[in-house]
């Protein structure tokens, strides 16, 4: 079954902020490689809930329409041999890790193709803007503790929205995107309630990262004093109000210098 026992949580994209419920399932058992059939035409995004360097299992957070869906506990099988090459390093698959794939089935159940890893930016969000950004219905996963996400949101920006639901003076928001989609979306969602063309971006930064990060901020970007989250570890908001191409410029270099320190890693 389900045990009930998270790692240690992060909040660079080195680790996914969590927690997650994590899973065991039983392994496949070794066997010359089964004949696959693609199911269906578009891309699923999911979530790792065990990955042990061989393989893993992901957790779809989209719905998949086969036969199979119910096996294996909803879970879809995972394949080191099905994560790409990333700037030709091998991919990067982690517990915890949003990403999105293509589904086959074949004799064992359903399996994930073309699986890709999501980058990942995190945000703080008003109360009194939160409810015009977020307006449409969230959804809840057995395996994203403690907050709720927007499957009309990935529809509409291509990013998964994780909103937490712990007691906050904001609203803490998780994007996962690929670079570009998760850029404008952060940027839309800090262009609520601002004049047009104009944006107030306030990014969660973890305080070991925040030396690093100021080397890219403009001169007219704020840095809290005091970290605004304590848990799971010490974080810093960084603020800028600015136009809009400027915040996307930000937001950019920002998640570019955390790419490349998981690159590093």
């Amino acid at each position: 079954g389900c045990a009930a026992s998270p790692p240690p949580l992060q909040l660079t994209v080195r680790l996914t902020m969590l927690p997650i419920k994590e899973h065991e399932e039983e392994e496949p058992e070794a066997k010359a490689p089964l004949q696959r059939t693609r199911v269906g035409e578009g891309r699923h995004m999911g979530l790792v809930v065990e990955w042990k360097g061989h393989m893993g299992w992901i957790k779809p957070l989209s719905n998949v329409q086969h036969e199979q869906a119910s096996r294996h506990r909803g879970l879809i099988y995972l394949n080191p041999t099905d994560v790409p090459e990333v700037d030709g390093r091998p991919g990067v698959m982690k517990l915890g890790k949003i990403v999105d794939f293509t589904v086959y089935s074949d004799d064992d159940g359903l399996g994930a193709e073309d699986c890709r890893g999501r980058s990942v930016l995190r945000m703080t969000v008003p109360h009194s803007e939160a409810k015009e950004c977020l307006k449409d219905s969230p959804q809840w996963s057995e395996y994203l503790t403690d907050s709720e996400y927007y499957p009309a949101f990935e529809q509409g920006s291509g990013c998964l929205l994780r909103k937490y639901t712990w007691p906050l003076p904001f609203v803490l928001v998780e994007l996962w995107g690929r670079d570009e989609e998760l850029v404008s979306a952060a940027v839309s969602i800090a262009a609520t309630g601002a004049p047009e063309g104009e944006a107030h971006l306030r990014l969660v930064v973890a305080a070991e990262d925040l030396d690093k990060v100021k080397a890219v901020l403009p001169a007219d970007a704020e840095v809290s004093e005091k970290v605004v989250l304590s848990r799971p570890l010490p974080c810093h908001e960084v603020v800028l109000k600015a136009s809009t191409d400027k915040c996307s410029e930000v937001a950019r270099a920002i998640l570019k210098l955390m790419e490349a320190q998981v690159a590093q890693a």
